[in-house]
This record gives structure tokens, sequence and C-alpha cells, in this order.
């Protein structure tokens, strides 16, 4: 017996088959491994999510082994994958699911680059057209203290502060938001590019030398102009009937909206490719 309408039931359904889609995406994205990593998505129309239970590798995954979870972190029992733990962040997952309705995909991983700045302490910087575009600034860095639950507090405050959809946390990895998983997949990925390119520039740099960082009128220019981009793609594809717009797009600190949506038609690469998406 179904214990939800059918409209959700089906929303659940699809949601399941997409964040288990995601992992092996991270996968061969090189953006995770062996059991590290965990995506999850938010279950449109529902007060729920979905996420990928702890301890079981990526390759082992798949939609009835997603763990359904409100939005207090708690599983819901008696559904497909409820005998098993959800991963061990799920408190982070969730917080950010109640601080921020826009949410609607959230994604950790501990990416090699990305986690090279977090052990660092040190924010991505805005040197690059890729950063300003995707991030509209610096990836900022969290501090990794306290339960999961403040921790999702922090980055959710961190995130309501600026433009970046993505946070490294300290000595940890990084966190990346979307309004769907799929964009916060993207959005993990771009992270990962933006580090890697940031510390092979420096590698190459004389002794003392320094890379100086984007103009902020350049900043502003080319992170509006990819919103823009996105809002017109969404609103071209609602206007044939062949993309949901259900979340409306979400003022941001300096007044632009946008709503973290990147359809997948925007982009032609394949899930193997993630990392270049652009």
């Amino acid at each position: 017996m179904n214990r939800f309408e059918p409209r959700i039931e089906v929303a659940i359904a699809r949601t399941r088959a997409e964040v288990a889609r995601l992992h092996k995406t991270l996968q061969r994205g090189g953006l995770v491994s062996w059991t590290s990593g965990v995506v999850s998505g938010r279950v449109p129309g529902a007060e729920l999510f979905v996420i990928k239970p702890g301890g079981l590798d990526h390759s082992e995954l798949s939609p009835e082994r997603m763990v359904l979870v409100d939005l207090d972190g708690h599983v819901v029992e008696g559904t497909p994958g409820s005998e098993q733990p959800p991963s061990r962040g799920v408190a982070v997952h969730a917080r950010l699911y109640r601080e921020d309705p826009a949410i609607g995909g959230v994604v950790h991983t501990h990416s090699p680059y990305a986690t090279a700045f977090a052990l660092r302490g040190e924010p991505v910087p805005c040197v690059a057209a890729i950063v300003a575009d995707e991030f509209g600034g610096p990836i900022p860095v969290v501090a990794y203290a306290g339960p999961d639950e403040e921790i999702g507090g922090a980055i959710a405050a961190t995130l309501a502060a600026q433009r970046s959809r993505a946070v490294l946390l300290e000595r940890h990895g990084a966190y990346a938001v979307g309004a769907a998983a799929r964009d916060a997949v993207r959005a993990a990925a771009l992270l990962e590019d933006a580090a890697r390119a940031v510390q092979l520039a420096r590698a190459g740099l004389p002794e003392g030398g320094t890379i100086e960082p984007l103009a902020a009128d350049i900043v502003d220019a080319l992170h509006e102009r990819r919103l823009r981009s996105d809002a017109e793609r969404v609103a071209e594809l609602a206007t044939v009937g062949s993309y949901p717009t259900s979340r409306p797009g979400t003022a941001r600190p300096s007044g632009e909206t946008g709503s973290w949506t990147t359809p997948e038609s925007i982009s032609s690469t394949p899930d193997n490719d993630v990392r270049n998406t652009q």
C-alpha cells in the first residue's frame, strides 16, 4: 500500500532514480572515491528528500537503495531503503533544505583540489572567469566545528550572505547546492575545476608571484550574464512545456535573481564528463 498520494509517489520515484544516477556521475567524474561523497535531492511537492545510504560503494547504489528522509533528518520507515542508515551528514543536508526552500539538491565531496583549499582554510579566489561566471565571487570557507546540525546552519548562513552556491568545509571537503540535485552536482564539478586551475596556475608562477583577483565589475558582468542566460533558457523550455519551473528565481545579496537552475539541455556534455560542463 502506498504511503503517499500518487503524484508524490511519482516524485519520490523520480528523485530516487536521479540521485542514484548522479552518484555514478560523481564517481565517473573523479569527484568521489569508494564510499565518500553524497548527493541528496528534495522531493518536489513534499517535505522530504532522498539521500545516499551510509557505507555503500557508489557502484552498489540503485534507486531502491536510496533512503527517504524528512526535513528533520528522520528516515521514513517502511519505505525502500529504510532498513539502512542514511549517510552520516544527513543532518547537514536536512538543515540546508529547511533553511532555504529554493535548494533542491545538495552535494558533499572530498574532491582533491577543492579539499586541498579546504585543508589550508583558504577560499578559492575569484581569479578566473569560471569562478566569476558560476559562483559570482570567491568560494568561501566554513569552519568545521560543532555537530552536523550547526555545521549545516553555518553553511546555510554563508550561502545566504553571498552569491556562491558552494562552500569549502575547513579541514574536510566541499558542499554545493542547486535548484535540483543535478545543479548541485554541476556546482561541485565546476568548483573542483576552478580549484584545480588556480592550483596549477600558482605552480607555474615565479617565486613570489601572485594572480590578482578579477575586478569587481568584471565579476558582476560575467555572473549576471550567466544568470540571464540560464533564466532565458528555463523560460524558453517552459514555454514549450519541456521543463518544469516550479521554483522562481531567488534574490541574491547583490540584487540579481537566479534559481541556480541549469536545464539539462543547456549542455550536451555527457554525464561521464560532468567536470567539463560549463
